[in-house]
């Protein structure tokens, strides 16, 4: 079974600023901007598309308070 460390409040997102390297915020999962039912869809449709992208990932939006910007950072689920 795949678990997100980040997802399950085991750890912090650890990414930083693209533009000024400052320690980016967690937003969540990127899957739950994509659209209004979004958060309601099955985690199993959710892995399988994160499976054909990059290999086990869940992908989250981080955001820069300080450059305002928002960017997507992959952390790489481990078995359990």
């Amino acid at each position: 079974m795949q678990l997100c460390a980040v997802c399950n409040g085991l750890r912090l997102l650890d990414a930083r600023c693209l533009t000024c390297s400052a320690i980016a915020e967690d937003n969540g999962k990127a899957s739950d901007w994509m659209g209004p039912y979004a958060p309601y869809e099955p985690i199993e449709v959710e892995y399988a598309a994160n499976q054909q992208e990059d290999g086990a990932s869940c992908r989250h939006v981080a955001y820069c308070p300080y450059c305002a910007i928002t960017f997507e950072v992959a952390v790489t689920e481990g078995m359990d």
